[in-house]
């Protein structure tokens, strides 16, 4: 029997400060390299069985399975292939330049079961460093790890994770809808990165409200059902009114190495000023500032940010 969609889906937001040991270049967009390289030091350290997915016989367990992609028993209808859900890599650093001995940041955000392999996400990015990151093997080391609330978790070789404190989205939603209500001028939204996602069965070229809020209820949809929360997807009965925006589509040049090719993706980002925000789409649009939305959020895509202007 189905349930109703919760926001009580466990989090944590790891930030990660990386010190570059040469002076080296680095791609613009990096949570594509990230992301690849993650997945790449997954297998070395893990797979047991040459890569075949298909065949291998431990898939059930398979770490790779349960970091990389996000296994659920059950998935919504509009899921076809691997989704991504238990965890994002966001990097807004577009410094290409680096010198030895300089950092940069990007965060790990875990959903759900994500969270209890942190240690085996930590091992994968500290081998990444060793390794090299893009194609000029950018080398880099761990220096520290902080958590959601900005306390220190790691620094050099020491852990302790009595500050791995897990939080809810509930919790993020509530305080955000606090903060954001501080002000009375109109709702904006900012999307940071590329926001690719259909509407009417065509990729969007400009923002339509609709399509957002059913973005941001759709992410909390696979969350719950990553969860093991077999909910009834929500309906609203009003959406915002998006009064301005403005758009710029931008491309984003990946390689991929299970299909040993390049690949362009691309998605549109941009401000909007809304005329209203009814309070029945507030929570789901406050949850995907966390959780991203649209296809293509484990290389970062779909970020944003929710502010109000000045009353």
């Amino acid at each position: 029997m189905k349930t109703t969609l919760t926001f009580d889906i466990p989090y944590i937001r790891l930030r990660f400060r990386a010190e570059v040991v040469e002076d080296t270049y680095m791609p613009m967009d990096k949570e594509s390299a990230l992301r690849g390289g993650l997945g790449e030091m997954l297998l070395r350290q893990n797979c047991v069985s040459d890569r075949d997915c298909e065949t291998c016989r431990f898939n059930q367990v398979c770490v790779v399975q349960h970091t990389f992609y996000s296994p659920m028993e059950k998935k919504p209808d509009y899921v076809t292939g691997k989704e991504s859900v238990g965890y994002l890599i966001e990097c807004l650093d577009k410094r290409t330049e680096f010198e030895e001995g300089s950092n940069f940041e990007f965060t790990l955000l875990l959903f759900g079961n994500s969270i209890a392999f942190f240690n085996i996400y930590l091992q994968a990015f500290s081998q990444l460093g060793m390794v090299g990151l893009g194609k000029n093997k950018s080398r880099f080391q761990i220096a520290e790890v902080l958590n959601t609330r900005g306390k220190k978790i790691i620094r050099g070789n020491e852990v302790d994770m009595r500050r791995y404190q897990v939080e809810t989205v509930k919790d993020y939603v509530l305080y955000r809808k606090e903060e954001l209500k501080k002000k009375s001028g109109p709702w904006e939204a900012w999307f940071l990165t590329p926001l690719s996602m259909k509407y009417q069965q065509n990729f969007m070229e400009k923002f339509y409200a609709e399509a957002l809020v059913q973005g941001a209820v759709r992410r909390m949809h696979m969350l719950n059902y990553y969860m093991g929360v077999d909910a009834e997807m929500p309906v609203c009965t009003e959406y915002p009114v998006i009064e301005k925006q403005t758009v710029k589509k931008e491309y984003r040049k990946r390689y991929s190495g299970t299909q040993d090719s390049h690949m362009t993706l691309w998605g549109i980002t941009g401000r909007m000023i809304f005329k209203r925000m009814p309070e029945e789409c507030l929570d789901y649009l406050i949850a995907g500032e966390l959780t991203h939305m649209g296809k293509n959020t484990s290389f970062g895509f779909g970020k944003y940010v929710l502010c109000r202007g000045e009353g």
